[in-house]
């Protein structure tokens, strides 16, 4: 009998949170009962290396599968984690030097074809959703036109176009690999555990990833299968779940029926989610509060308006506002995330993000349910527009995108750090602890 061993890869090393392996558990159960399979999460270990290479000796894996979800922390932490996979695929090859070793996951996608050349390690990779091409890619011999299929061919990359999953055929976590108590209860600021409401998006904001990742319109799932998660987190003993969609309201009516369905089954179960500001009105927002909502997460990006335009929000600031009224009057904890010393800011527009700080500390004040504001730079990924833009101008001549990238100019980077202090000075924190 083949054995394989899906690992998990650190991406958790700056911080104590942890989040399920939601990506790796389903594809665990698509693993034939012909194959013996076992599973690791190194986000579990202080010091995974050792964890991981007492694994691959004892275990012997045929096959090593490794899910790969970020290329580097975020948070204004300009580390990368690419080390991390080059730790682990290196390490599986001096243990087993026959096995095959894959790699898949939202970090490994981005970068798909340099991660492959730079690792001559690794023997095929799967771009985007795994549903559909993982299990052809556990055959002995591997066809080449298997969906999202990356892998070398007569000294060239080769990537195939990936398959979107049927989300109402999505298979079950494997929660006998992947137990959900090794993560429950652990964590202060974000939820555990997340559900599925739809994949990909239909907005083009000019840094994201999602429509690269999960294409780009919003592929729907039905509500009664996502509410059925959630009696399976809960079941487990999660008591909150963060939604993994892009934007939880958008399209509103899809929510809708989701609150709808958790009210129905009187499912006793807190959650959180990104909301669009212009998909949400009052009877939405207290429909979710009704339904379990207890932190509003909002990504407006900008703070002035030409950093709405730069970034292709299609919002303006009254959007932001009127957001926040709403929100207010629910009471519920919201947090916002903004990026600052965007590309052409000047000080008139630092001054203009000011004022709408102000703004929403003002909005927020009465109901004192502003939870936290997270600032932070623009990570430029390739391929975004305003990355292929910065491109054009001969701003990022010779940079390696693999690695953080940010956009923030030294001469002005005092700006992020005002705006900062000015949230802390109103005792505003850059965090919100949120221990369920």
């Amino acid at each position: 009998m083949q054995h394989i061993l899906l690992v998990q890869l650190p991406t958790s090393t700056f911080t104590s949170e942890k989040v399920y392996p939601l990506g790796l558990a389903r594809l665990s159960s698509l693993v034939p009962r012909s194959m013996d399979k076992a599973g690791l999460d190194l986000n579990l270990f202080g010091d995974p290396w050792p964890v991981l290479d007492e694994k691959l000796r004892t275990w012997k894996p045929d096959l090593v599968g490794f899910s790969f979800r970020n290329m580097d922390p975020l948070a204004q932490i300009h580390s990368s984690y690419f080390p991390v996979l080059q730790t682990a695929v290196n390490l599986a090859r001096r243990r087993l030097p026959e096995a095959r070793i894959i790699c898949g996951g939202p970090g490994f996608s981005l970068f798909a074809e340099p991660i492959l050349e730079l690792l001559p390690s690794l023997d095929y990779g799967i771009r985007g959703e795994g549903e559909a091409g993982f299990p052809l890619l556990l055959k002995p011999n591997v066809a080449q036109d298997i969906p999202g299929l990356v892998f070398r061919h007569q000294g060239s990359i080769v990537s195939n176009t990936n398959h979107h999953a049927d989300l109402n055929e999505l298979p079950e976590l494997d929660t006998e690999l992947f137990p959900p108590a090794d993560y429950l209860r652990k964590n202060e600021y974000v939820a555990a555990m997340g559900v599925e409401g739809k994949r990909g998006c239909s907005l083009t904001c000019g840094y994201c990833t999602y429509p690269a990742l999960g294409g780009n319109k919003s592929r729907l799932r039905d509500p009664l299968q996502v509410v059925d998660d959630m009696e399976e987190c809960r079941r487990h003993g999660a008591r909150i779940i963060h939604f993994t969609d892009s934007v939880v309201n958008r399209p509103a009516h899809h929510l809708r029926a989701i609150c709808k369905e958790i009210l129905a089954r009187n499912l006793d179960m807190q959650w959180t989610g990104f909301f669009r500001e212009d998909h949400l009105d009052q009877e939405l927002a207290d429909l979710a509060v009704q339904a379990g909502l207890v932190t509003f997460y909002f990504s407006g990006d900008s703070l002035t308006s030409h950093g709405l335009h730069l970034l292709q929000k299609n919002l303006c600031k009254e959007d932001l506002f009127n957001a926040a009224r709403i929100t207010a009057r629910t009471g519920v904890i919201t947090c916002y995330h903004f990026m600052a010393n965007l590309p052409g800011e000047t000080e008139t527009h630092h001054e203009e993000g000011r004022q709408t700080l102000e703004t929403l500390f003002a909005i927020h004040q009465p109901a004192a349910n502003l939870g936290a504001i997270i600032l932070s730079s623009i990570r430029l990924y390739p391929g975004s527009p305003l990355t292929t833009a910065l491109q054009q101008q001969g701003l990022l001549e010779n940079i390696n995108l693999l690695y953080p990238t940010y956009y923030n100019p030294q001469e002005t980077s005092h700006r992020l750090h005002e705006l900062i202090a000015l949230c802390h000075e109103r005792g505003i924190q850059d965090r919100l602890v949120q221990n369920p």
